[in-house]
């Protein structure tokens, strides 16, 4: 499809571009906030983590006392 109005074309080529500019921009948000759901993520690991090895260290604890009093029964 071909049109000879000029300004036709130009209205065309200035709603693509904004169309264009509109969808950079949405990217733009979207990788800032990917960066900042990947920043959260990292502290919820750590958490994780934490609570993991106070999790293990406190089954090991009542591992040894458990054994301990058995010894002494």
């Amino acid at each position: 499809m071909t049109c000879d109005n000029p300004s036709h074309i130009n209205a065309s080529d200035a709603a693509q571009e904004t169309k264009l500019t509109v969808q950079a921009l949405k990217i733009e948000r979207l990788e800032e906030k990917q960066e900042e759901l990947r920043e959260r993520l990292k502290v919820v690991e750590k958490w994780v983590i934490g609570a993991a090895a106070v999790l293990a260290a406190g089954v090991t604890l009542i591992g040894f006392a458990t054994n301990i009093s058995k010894a002494y029964l």
